[in-house]
């Protein structure tokens, strides 16, 4: 069951901030409601260790590299 939260932790908070970016069109915006949601969850208890906490905010941190290189803030009209 560890491994689950290791996995989890790595991949949904760039998701996360990759699709807000797409729907509110500002990466800034996006890092902080993924922030808010995860900051939540923290609180809450939702967590097994500090490891899946350090874990999920580098997560993060990747999703915003992943934003800034491909650019998906930008607004494309056609």
């Amino acid at each position: 069951m560890d491994l689950y939260w290791y996995m989890m932790a790595m991949v949904v908070p760039a998701v996360t901030v990759v699709f807000f970016t797409r729907m509110t069109r500002n990466k800034y915006v996006a890092v902080i409601l993924t922030f808010i949601i995860f900051g939540v969850s923290i609180y809450r208890g939702f967590y097994p260790s500090e490891w899946v906490i350090f874990i999920d905010s580098m997560s993060i941190v990747i999703g915003y590299m992943l934003v800034e290189l491909y650019n998906l803030d930008k607004v494309e009209d056609e």
